[in-house]
């Protein structure tokens, strides 16, 4: 090995470690950005005896021009229709080298299953040299690997395991390996149509919404969509949605509420403007069961199992449509089935 390589590579790793945790930062942020979901964007800076072993087994006499993965990141996302996505927005965003880039899936024949994915070679790209958090690394090239879970667990899997899976295998276990495999690439593509298909029921749940069409049936989906449309129509702010409304949406089928129909008709007079009127604070979960307890407390205590508690911050906006004798006797009937957390409430009913 020559010294001056030796010496370019101690300088090349240092500025590489710096470059593997921008590009890894710039990743996260553009698909953020561009709203992609992703399972990891994870980075890697090559070690110096690799890279030393690499130039020598592959015979480079300008490894800092041949060298092109010092600095490695890997996208892991969830579907395939991602993956074009994430491909597309790299070649937007960064200087690619294509004829060093490649798409793993389009080089194996049509019987050959196994290890896929998109392979880039790129640069941060000249728009990004201006900025001092770049400085001297906008020349320097990286590799990208853009996968999905699955694909992800199968390269894994077959690199892990390659002492296995490697070499000549007898018939029937390379003919399972490659069943396995396809089976893999078949769910692959499976799991992308059902997100293709959910987006699309989004769709149309959101276009018959809007056009009076409220025969929907209520689900996880079509429950949040009807609750953003009522929110930006009423002009109110709510907390932070969660992302499992199960529970509630099983709440709603045993207080017979079977359509968006039905939703909208438990709705309280007024309800929204209350809310604001009291400067109440509370989410998707909430709301709904105000709705659900105001309609008819009594029915929705009789027919539907809950494991959530009323509390303080709750009965402003109950106590403004639940009046009377009503009220307490609706504490009462909380407080009687675990469902009551209030400081002090029924220590002195005796």
């Amino acid at each position: 090995m020559e010294e001056k390589h030796v010496k370019w590579l101690d300088d090349a790793l240092k500025t590489h470690s710096r470059l593997t945790e921008s590009v890894v930062t710039v990743f996260e942020n553009l698909l953020k950005a561009k709203n992609i979901d992703f399972l990891a964007v994870t980075g890697r800076t090559k070690d110096k005896k690799s890279v030393l072993e690499k130039i020598e087994r592959k015979g480079y006499k300008r490894p800092e021009v041949q060298m092109t993965d010092l600095s490695g990141v890997r996208v892991i996302l969830y579907f395939e229709s991602d993956v074009d996505k994430v491909s597309e927005l790299i070649s937007e965003s960064f200087g690619v080298d294509f004829e060093n880039s490649m798409d793993k899936s389009k080089v194996l024949s049509k019987d050959q299953i196994g290890y896929r994915s998109v392979h880039f070679v790129c640069t941060l790209g000249s728009k990004r040299a201006i900025l001092p958090e770049y400085s001297n690394l906008t020349d320097l090239k990286f590799e990208v690997q853009v996968r999905t879970v699955l694909q992800h667990a199968w390269a894994e899997l077959a690199h892990d395991s390659n002492y296995k899976f490697s070499g000549t295998l007898p018939p029937e276990i390379e003919r399972k390996l490659y069943l396995y495999a396809g089976m893999l690439e078949v769910a692959d593509k499976g799991f992308d149509e059902l997100s293709s298909q959910i987006d699309a029921y989004k769709d149309s749940v959101d276009k018959k919404s809007k056009s009076g069409d409220l025969s929907i049936n209520i689900d996880s989906i079509s429950v949040k969509k009807f609750f953003d449309s009522w929110v930006k129509e009423s002009g109110i702010e709510i907390d932070s949605q969660p992302k499992n409304i199960n529970d509630l949406v099983r709440e709603l089928k045993e207080f017979k509420v079977h359509t968006l129909s039905d939703l909208k008709d438990i709705i309280p007079i007024n309800y929204e403007k209350v809310f604001i009127e009291i400067g109440e604070q509370s989410n998707i979960l909430g709301i709904i069961r105000d709705w659900m307890l105001i309609s008819d407390w009594k029915r929705f205590l009789e027919s539907v199992q809950i494991s959530w508690c009323v509390d303080e911050d709750s009965l402003p906006i109950l106590r403004r449509f639940v009046v009377g004798e009503d009220y307490n006797e609706m504490l009462n009937k909380l407080d009687s089935v675990g469902s009551l957390e209030l400081e002090g409430y029924g220590e002195d009913a005796g």
